[in-house]
């Protein structure tokens, strides 16, 4: 009973906490606030993707933003109420594994002299996430204040942001196409071993 207590009160506390937290983002960097709404990507992937610096520290924030709802929406499939141990169990396992995920493209960058490519690979991955993290909040407030089953709208709400992150990696790879086309037995050595292998172990052990 107490630790559904404390459940409900954390539930509250980082969804609208993270309403807070966007906001002062958004005063920060409105530039940055736009680009995670905006459905044309093509655009600032052209625009932005040429930045050799990279990701900034800002992009990273909401990154945590996005990493923190999709734990709450996983939470609620895993358990039909809100556990905050289970959220913060899932919190530190996405976070390290795409932690360790963006090392391995900075690594391989590095490797075979593809810095520039990684980077932008890599930016585009976190503006689509970012993107997503901003949607998952709203699909967090619909799932913990309805009065329908709250594993079946999670399970639904999951199954949108599974097909979001497919259709961004089309869109990803389809603006690098004339990198992969020129060295496609990489890409699919890349993609197999460091994209399609890692998110199926992440899945199976998430789900």
């Amino acid at each position: 009973m107490i630790r559904d207590i404390i459940s409900n009160d954390s539930l509250t506390v980082l969804l609208f906490g993270s309403i807070f937290f966007m906001i002062i983002l958004k005063k920060i960097d409105p530039v940055i606030f736009s680009q995670n709404l905006s459905f044309r990507k093509k655009e600032l992937v052209n625009k932005i993707s040429t930045n050799l610096w990279g990701i900034k520290f800002l992009e990273i924030l909401y990154n945590l933003l996005f990493i923190s709802n999709i734990s709450i929406l996983l939470a609620f499939f895993k358990d039909q109420r809100f556990d905050l141990i289970i959220y913060y169990e899932l919190f530190k396992y996405i976070f390290i594994f795409l932690t360790l995920k963006l090392l391995f493209d900075v690594i391989i960058g590095k490797l075979f002299s593809i810095n520039r490519i990684m980077k932008s690979y890599a930016w585009q991955k976190l503006v689509y996430c970012n993107s997503l993290g901003i949607v998952l909040l709203l699909f967090n407030f619909l799932v913990a204040y309805t009065i329908f089953d709250k594993q079946y709208m999670a399970s639904f709400f999951i199954a949108l942001s599974i097909l979001y992150l497919i259709f961004a990696y089309f869109s990803i790879f389809f603006s690098m196409k004339k990198v992969i086309f020129k060295n496609w037995f990489y890409f699919i050595l890349y993609l197999c071993t460091l994209e399609i292998i890692p998110y199926y172990y992440l899945i199976s052990n998430v789900l």
